[in-house]
């Protein structure tokens, strides 16, 4: 049985319920710029070692989700939820899928596919080098993000060394089989509703593999080049959640509707 911790969240909004995670290094105030109160009851949580939620190993994604599948247990909640995921958010989110119910998911700008790092950056992770690494690695994902937008996430993300090699432990302890393995667990076994919107480049099989693993599921890429496509258009994406979530009809998510561009 996984042990949950207590996180830090806040509920706001009415409609249709939705939970933000947010990427590693964040918390639940980078989601701040997004109006998703607006059109959703919305939960938003700080993951364990993020933000004002509890330092705790393991930090592995399917841990996570029982965190945030603890919150709305915690509130009593009932209705399935759409869970909405930014970067390792993205992850967690799909991890909760695989365990939890829900209407669906959207993973912002986030991956599936994993390789182990490359030895030179495996030691760099683990030393004294690791906030640099890490911040030139931000540095790279900004994109077409507004430089002021910018700027304060740089300034506002917190770097807790014991986390990230929490979070990249798999990265760095397993081989290619291994990971194989892992990500196979982490991926919905039941048919799942599922929008992964990239604001960065993807390879170009990467629409193939993911639906051979997920049936249905849409690769999309947004109108704005940035690892934070939801917070260089907030309008833009809200719109992009709610088509998802409402399909032609209103009943349930229909991934076959794009949001204005």
């Amino acid at each position: 049985m996984i042990s949950t911790v207590p996180l830090a969240y806040d509920l706001d909004g009415s409609g249709p319920l939705l939970v933000a995670v947010h990427g590693l290094t964040e918390d639940r105030h980078f989601w701040d710029r997004v109006p998703l109160a607006e059109h959703f009851r919305t939960v938003r949580v700080d993951l364990r070692g993020h933000g004002a939620s509890p330092h705790a190993a393991p930090y592995d994604p399917l841990t996570m989700a029982g965190d945030v599948r603890a919150v709305l247990d915690s509130l009593g909640v009932e209705e399935t939820p759409l869970i909405v995921g930014h970067s390792y958010g993205g992850i967690v989110a799909t991890a909760y899928a695989a365990r939890f119910p829900v209407r669906g998911v959207v993973n912002v700008d986030q991956t599936l596919p994993a390789t182990p790092l490359p030895g030179h950056v495996a030691e760099t992770v683990r030393g004294p080098g690791h906030r640099e690494f890490l911040t030139s690695v931000f540095a790279q994902m900004y994109g077409e993000l507004d430089p002021a937008v910018a700027e304060d996430l740089s300034r506002r993300r917190k770097v807790d060394h014991d986390v990230l090699l929490g979070v990249w432990a798999p990265l760095i302890d397993r081989g290619p089989e291994e990971l194989a393995a892992f990500v196979a667990d982490l991926t919905p076994a039941r048919p799942t509703p599922y929008l992964s919107l990239h604001g960065l480049p993807v390879e170009d099989d990467y629409a193939t593999w993911l639906s051979d693993r997920i049936p249905g599921a849409v690769v999309e890429t947004a109108p704005v080049t940035t690892h934070y496509p939801h917070l260089a258009d907030p309008a833009w994406f809200v719109r992009r959640l709610r088509s998802f979530d409402g399909g032609p009809d209103g009943t349930g998510p229909d991934q076959s509707i794009r949001g204005d561009t």
